[in-house]
């Protein structure tokens, strides 16, 4: 096996490196990844070193931990003292010390953080290329002009983002289908008709999640439209976790914030005082009963259209972190995502997240009064 190319990096940045050894394989021959290439029973240390003095060409992935990586300043080292030709490749920024700060201001630096992963990658391709290591043809493959993904691109990776939040509000909703069945059971203990209502119920969340993904998963691939060209699976994945987390948490804040507003009287009506002077006892009975019973129909009405206030204002916060939560994870694949891109999801997340909460209810209705509940 050819070793034109070696990787050196740090182990806590192993998956985005990961996925640049996988992606360069694709376009370039001999990517030398220690965990893909040391195969069991090898001495690693001296693989390693057979692989920097094999290589064309040397790539240094330089965050704060690799520099403080005494594996890879060794890495770095050798490289220097073979005369090696290296790309430093700048994943996460500190401040820079030592060779590393050598390299940087004295070799042409890549920065990970300016630009997409894809137009990011080319460049690398393209000086690998050049560098002997990988498949020359004579001709760059890439003329480094930065990629504008048309819509398509775009639009085609709503539908993943979509399937992945329908999955993530089905386990959202699982759990607290599981609480709930918990707690049916210690009372008066479960029926046919729970069990349909539970099960429409996870349905519904299926059903609210995916339309919710769909306006959360347009509104992040139009503010992520640069990186459309390398956004997969492995980005969208994590929404199911993260929204098996954040979900059940969005729930229990906006059901504690009603309850409390109940609690401390923020939510009143005020009460009608009957006037019985002039009328008989049965009429002044009325009254009083009338007043009473139209203070609790204004106590209810309020603290439901309060509860559905809390709960829009409360899913749209749940949603907003639910995408702060998405693009830390993207930005670990995609290091080149500003402030701004991060900003323009998480407000998709937030809106998405009211939109699967009015369409579950809004499927909700429809299936209860399809099958009689």
């Amino acid at each position: 096996m050819t070793k034109d190319i070696f990787i050196s990096y740090s182990r806590r940045d192993q998956e985005f490196v990961t996925r640049l050894a996988s992606d360069l394989n694709a376009k370039v021959a001999g990517v030398w990844f220690d965990q893909s290439t040391i195969q069991l029973g090898q001495k690693w240390h001296d693989e390693i070193m057979d692989g920097i003095r094999e290589c064309k060409a040397f790539i240094l992935v330089i965050s704060p931990d690799s520099m403080e990586s005494k594996y890879v300043n060794e890495e770095v080292n050798k490289a220097l003292e073979l005369g090696k030709i290296i790309f430093p490749v700048i994943y996460r920024p500190a401040k820079w010390t030592g060779q590393f700060e050598t390299l940087i201001k004295k070799v042409q630096t890549l920065d990970l953080r300016s630009g997409s992963y894809t137009d990011s990658f080319h460049k690398l391709v393209d000086g690998l290329i050049e560098a002997g290591a990988g498949k020359a043809t004579g001709e760059r493959p890439f003329l480094r002009q930065e990629i504008k993904p048309s819509l398509s691109d775009v639009l085609s990776k709503v539908p993943g983002w979509a399937f992945a939040w329908g999955l993530g509000w089905s386990v959202f909703w699982l759990i607290v289908l599981i609480f709930l069945i918990i707690l049916a059971a210690n009372q008066d203990g479960l029926n046919g008709e729970d069990t349909l209502g539970f099960i429409l119920l996870l349905i519904s969340g299926g059903i609210g999640g995916f339309a919710g993904g769909l306006v959360a998963g347009l509104i992040t691939m139009l503010a992520l439209r640069p990186n459309a060209p390398s956004i997969s699976w492995m980005h969208m994945s994590p929404t199911i976790r993260i929204w098996g987390i954040s979900g059940p948490l969005g729930m229990i804040v906006s059901g504690l914030v009603t309850a409390l507003m109940v609690a401390v009287g923020a939510i009143t009506v005020e009460s009608a005082n009957p006037d019985c002077s002039g009328v008989g006892f049965g009429e002044c009975i009325g009254q009083v009963f009338g007043a009473a019973l139209g203070e609790a129909i204004g106590i209810i009405i309020i603290t439901l259209f309060v509860f559905i206030l809390f709960a829009v204002a409360a899913w749209f916060i749940t949603g907003t972190f639910a995408g702060w939560l998405a693009i830390r994870h993207i930005r670990r694949l995609e290091p080149g995502i500003t402030s701004g891109q991060s900003r323009s999801v998480s407000l998709g997340w937030g809106c998405g997240a009211i939109v699967a909460a009015l369409v579950m209810i809004f499927v909700v209705g429809i299936l209860s009064s399809a099958f009689g509940l």
